[in-house]
């Protein structure tokens, strides 16, 4: 916890004032969103549900807790993969996540997992607070599941350890109010801009720009947009509620009122 709330108070100084000097958006406020009471919900929500186990891990990796043993332990892995040097274990598990999470990303933009999903895009002031205005089912397939699925292969918890402050970062840098586009580098590493065009209203725009980290993915499967001298605006989805609790129901309450009509076709019918 301590942690979390250094880095977010570093975060509400430092992009708040960059903000201010090189909006996306001039007219959105730079320090306080409309939607920045519920963003802030869904912090608590997650630092609740997932933060626990996350500083538990990390305590532990770097030895802080159990000494040289944990230090040892966190050193291992298994398999081919955690005989490769450290830093290039840390590369390839963030290709590997980013690769992984770009198709579940696209998953979640289908029919039946949008619900869950149209919570983190019902933000109407998009900044970098928004990074953590995700549904729990959302969290926990996105999220932890990816990183399930990469840890599985056998790489070294250090190199997830090494990667962990890049990953503070390049989230609530993405969804920053920042007109930032990496200029000649902008399909090597994702850009506040390229992620704003992903949150735009138009769903003709919004199932583009996948990928969290590396647009390169976006460009592989045709799913890259960014029109240069162009900036995103007008973000939000319509019909999700204004309102925390609202918004935790809301993808249930989705479901359920698919599966009535479903449920009502497949009785059988009446004889005359």
């Amino acid at each position: 916890m301590p942690w979390s709330l250094i880095n977010l108070a570093v975060s509400f100084l430092a992009f708040g004032v960059l903000a201010r000097i090189s909006p996306c958006n001039p007219r959105q406020r730079a320090f306080v969103s409309r939607d920045l009471a519920d963003n802030t919900l869904y912090w608590f929500l997650g630092v609740l549900t997932f933060g626990g186990l996350a500083d538990l891990y990390i305590h532990t990796g770097l030895g802080l807790t159990l000494g040289a043993r944990a230090s040892a332990a966190v050193l291992s892995g298994y398999g081919m993969a955690a005989r490769l040097p450290l830093a290039l274990q840390a590369l390839l598990v963030l290709v590997a996540m980013d690769f992984i999470q770009y198709w579940l990303h696209r998953l979640f933009h289908g029919h039946t997992l949008w619900p869950f999903h149209a919570i983190h895009h019902s933000a109407e002031e998009l900044d970098w607070t928004t990074t953590y205005r995700i549904h729990p089912v959302n969290f926990a397939v996105y999220s932890a599941g990816a990183l399930a699925l990469v840890r599985l292969i056998g790489f070294s918890p250090a190199a997830f350890l090494i990667i962990g402050p890049f990953n503070l970062v390049i989230g609530p840098l993405v969804h920053a109010n920042l007109d930032w586009t990496f200029g000649p580098f902008r399909y090597v590493l994702a850009s506040p801009v390229y992620h704003r065009w992903h949150h735009v209203k138009d769903p003709a725009i919004y199932n583009r720009n996948f990928a969290p980290t590396f647009p390169i993915f976006d460009l592989m499967f045709g799913t890259f947009y960014m029109p240069k001298g162009v900036l995103p605006a007008d973000y939000g989805v319509d019909g999700v509620p204004g309102h925390f609790i609202g918004q935790l129901i809301y993808p249930f309450r989705i479901i359920a009122g698919r599966l009535g009509p479903a449920r009502k076709a497949r009785l059988p019918v009446a004889a005359a």
